[in-house]
């Protein structure tokens, strides 16, 4: 005699009915605290309102900004005025920035005619790491901290390195996401400058 096979086995409906009853209860519930609430006016709430996004655009006034060097001496955009500024947001984690340094220093270097202002902010990094980064690479031009990063908010960096040239009455002439070459920074200032 043969065995049948073994019948596939069923699985108790009853965790599927606690399930249902849960969802049920709760259901009942919200429809009673409706119910119950109903002709009470709303409380009202306020929320705070969101920021709005501005981006900044080229040929309008750079905002103005005071941040500290490492030596604790203020550095102001306003204190350029006059001369055409290149301002470089980095960190010492970015290897796009180390990339783009050798060329930046260049710039400045064979720039001196046109007296410009480069400054290099060091945004939301550890102050040791940008001296060092500083120290290593020879940074002739001012480096200034970010440590919270509320300039780079002002200016609405989204990504490192971004460069803004700037000309001599403080108005916002290109932003540039992304490294930067010696030749654009150069031929940039130099239309600037006139």
């Amino acid at each position: 005699m043969t065995t049948p096979p073994p019948q596939p086995r069923r699985r108790p409906a009853w965790p599927i009915l606690i399930l249902a009853g849960i969802a049920a209860l709760f259901g009942f519930g919200a429809g009673l605290l409706i119910a119950t609430s109903a002709g009470q006016p709303a409380a009202p709430i306020s929320l705070p309102a969101a920021p709005v996004m501005q981006f900044l655009r080229e040929n309008e006034p750079a905002p103005d900004f005071a941040l500290q060097t490492f030596d604790g001496q203020t550095v102001r955009l306003s204190d350029f005025k006059g001369r055409p500024v290149l301002i470089n947001f980095w960190a010492s984690w970015c290897p796009p920035c180390k990339e783009e340094t050798p060329d930046l220093i260049a710039a400045y270097n064979e720039l001196k005619e046109v007296n410009p202002a480069f400054i290099g902010i060091g945004t939301q990094d550890d102050t040791g790491k940008l001296k060092q980064f500083a120290e290593q690479y020879q940074v002739p031009y001012l480096v200034v901290e970010d440590p919270l990063g509320k300039v780079s908010n002002q200016y609405r960096v989204l990504g490192l390195p971004t460069t803004f040239l700037i000309d001599r009455d403080g108005i916002l002439r290109r932003i540039i996401n992304g490294v930067v070459t010696r030749n654009q920074i150069i031929t940039d200032m130099r239309g600037l400058a006139q």
